[in-house]
């Protein structure tokens, strides 16, 4: 529909994009033609890296009403009438219904989750691998009751003030040491919250946390979401890919 339409396209997406990773969630919207799409941002460590997108997909037919309404939209926007292409893209469109929509929106919730799973485990173990500073640290923490020493208690045991601890730690790793442990109590949380008979207050402080509104703050800016609504997640998943298997 040239450069002009791809132009709104483009800047459909962006848009799209821009409130996905604000709020950390997917998001439903609607291409020009008045296709519908699903976009999914990917957050590792609380930062947007990237999005899925799936679709265009018709929901519902093209009626009149609605081919009158996108032509219009296409027209204000300077496109120029081109019902030919539009009605070319909806015809080669699939069509679902709404509950397959949120079935889609939940997969690439799932395949999100998966790959920032995935991406932070390898900045941890990446971390772990290029910190000797961290593989000493390691070797310190033996006991459950160890993980709750603080930096000045590390320091002594590794015989550097807390200072250097800090510098040192930072300049091998990329990350504060709070920044550290936070990201491995969330992941350790993580593995906890997919026991559904476990409370979110158990899983909390198994992993670590003395505070249950820090570790409801920890957990949506890392994972993107709360605690609950990640064990929701990881359970409408399953019925997703029951529903997708029957289709």
């Amino acid at each position: 529909m040239g450069a002009r339409c791809n132009h709104l396209c483009q800047g459909t997406l962006l848009t799209a994009e821009h409130n996905a990773s604000r709020t950390g969630g997917s998001t439903q919207f609607d291409c020009p033609t008045g296709l519908t799409k699903v976009l999914m941002p990917v957050m590792i460590g609380g930062r947007h890296v990237g999005s899925l997108l799936a679709g265009p997909f018709r929901v519902g037919p093209l009626k009149a009403s609605r081919h009158r309404r996108v032509m219009g939209q296409l027209k204000a926007s300077g496109v120029g009438p081109r019902g030919d292409i539009v009605s070319a893209s909806w015809s080669s469109s699939p069509m679902i219904t709404r509950e397959k929509l949120r079935a889609v929106e939940t997969l690439l919730e799932m395949f999100a989750q998966y790959l920032a799973e995935c991406g932070q485990r390898l900045l941890l173990h990446e971390a772990g691998q290029q910190s000797p500073l961290l593989q000493k640290i390691e070797a310190q923490l033996t006991e459950p009751s160890d993980r709750a020493l603080s930096v000045r208690e590390l320091a002594e045991r590794l015989h550097i003030s807390p200072c250097y601890f800090c510098k040192l730690f930072r300049k091998q790793t990329g990350l504060t040491f709070t920044e550290y442990r936070t990201q491995v109590r969330i992941e350790t949380a993580k593995q906890l919250l997919l026991d559904p008979t476990r409370r979110v207050s158990e899983a909390a402080y198994e992993s670590g946390f003395d505070s249950i509104p820090y570790f409801n703050r920890a957990f949506r800016r890392l994972v993107g979401c709360s605690p609950s609504e990640f064990r929701a997640r990881q359970q409408g998943s399953i019925r997703a890919k029951k529903l997708t298997n029957r289709a």
